[in-house]
């Protein structure tokens, strides 16, 4: 049986530190000889393909989803309906065989999943549902029932992920 990706997101307020501190992780993970995916999520429209190129061409004669493949990448175009819910979740099947862990950047209204809480700067702590830690630009003024580490502490976040995300690895 082939084991599915652990999955945490990484989430907090724009600005706070969330896609370095994935860098971060991402470096600390492999390292550690782990395979990480990531996601991220942007609430806004982004134009990610190149109107009149084939991909383009293909979407819009009304393909649901189009893999566009080169010698060492795959990049997948795919529709979702502003009215459908998406999970962070869903990603996972898309992951390549052998991943360990998807870190999902964003998804902050996903609920009941791991999450590094990222604070910037003076911002005070939400801690929702499934927070199993808290990366603070000031670690020393937060005060939360979960540990909390500076956002340049990959480490001790990635061995916090490890414990509590992955099951201990």
């Amino acid at each position: 049986m082939v084991k599915k990706p652990a999955l945490c997101l990484v989430c907090g307020y724009s600005n706070s530190g969330k896609t370095t501190l994935v860098e971060k992780l991402v470096a600390a993970f492999s390292a550690r000889g782990y395979l990480v995916a990531t996601a991220k999520s942007h609430r806004g429209e982004v134009q990610t393909d190149a109107p009149g190129k084939d991909t383009w061409r293909h979407r819009k004669a009304g393909a649901i989803a189009t893999f566009f493949v080169t010698g060492s990448e795959v990049v997948t175009f795919a529709s979702k309906p502003a009215a459908l819910e998406f999970s962070p979740k869903d990603l996972i099947k898309n992951c390549p065989k052998g991943t360990h862990l998807l870190l999902a950047e964003g998804f902050k209204e996903a609920e009941g999943l791991p999450r590094v809480e990222v604070l910037g700067e003076g911002q005070a702590p939400e801690l929702r549902e499934g927070t199993i830690c808290v990366a603070a630009a000031s670690p020393a003024s937060v005060s939360a029932p979960v540990p909390v580490f500076s956002r340049d502490d990959a480490q001790k976040i990635c061995e916090t992920i490890i414990e509590r995300a992955m099951g201990g690895g």
